[in-house]
């Protein structure tokens, strides 16, 4: 971005790995599906900075935290106060659109500016969150070190989080309760999604979809998750 060199003369104080530095959440980030493949850095490591307490947490709108790469250190996704303007070294971060397509910002120590809208440019394949599959796919792209690829298929080689629970929320979008949500219970009903674990149709988080997913859509009918 051509704002880039402005920012860049304060970013490296901006972006200091220290408890104090973030509003970073706990990780949400799979304790197993954690890695994206830097095609010039190799891989990232989503979940483990500072055993987690400062790791990705994909919230409904925007990313806090830090991902890690032996090759080239931290590189932080945001502080926290999102979503993120990216207009100076104080606001930026990646955000979260309603399509699930990413843009802004992250910042690494060595690499410089990490972008994430990438949809743009890219189409189908530009960075984004598949609510879906709770994984990120597509490509983010770092001036300095190409192409960072989000979209491998195999376990352990992409990322994967379930998004921060909001009650009724059965399609894991942001956005108002509705009758689409009661589809969305119908349509995975008798899904486990594992201890500690949650996915569509997963209303009430508990981890398997029920009928008490229903009555939890039902419960909070037009609330809105952000």
């Amino acid at each position: 971005m051509n704002r880039r060199t402005s920012m860049i003369a304060t970013a490296v104080g901006a972006v200091v790995f220290s408890a104090g530095s973030t509003m970073a959440r706990q990780t949400n980030v799979d304790a197993t599906n954690k890695h994206a493949w830097g095609e010039n850095i190799g891989w990232t490591n989503w979940r483990d900075a500072n055993g987690g307490t400062q790791g990705v947490h994909v919230g409904a709108t925007f990313l806090t935290g830090f991902i890690w790469c032996e090759n080239v250190g931290w590189i932080n996704t945001g502080n926290g106060a999102g979503p993120y303007a990216n207009t100076n070294n104080t606001n930026f971060g990646v955000n979260i659109g309603v399509s699930g397509f990413l843009n802004g910002f992250a910042w690494g120590e060595n690499i410089g500016w990490v972008n994430f809208d990438t949809q743009p440019s890219l189409g189908a394949q530009g960075a984004r969150f598949n609510y879906t599959t709770l994984r990120f796919e597509g490509y983010a792209w770092g001036e300095n070190v190409g192409w960072i690829n989000m979209s491998s298929g195999e376990a352990g080689k992409f990322v994967s989080a379930p998004p921060a629970c909001c009650p009724g929320n059965a399609t894991k979008m942001p956005g108002a309760i509705n009758f689409s949500h009661v589809l969305a219970v119908l349509a995975a009903f008798g899904a486990n999604y594992g201890a500690g674990g949650t996915g569509p149709g997963d209303a009430n988080c508990s981890g398997v979809v029920n009928f008490d997913d229903v009555l939890s859509v039902l419960a909070n009918f037009g609330a809105v998750c952000p």
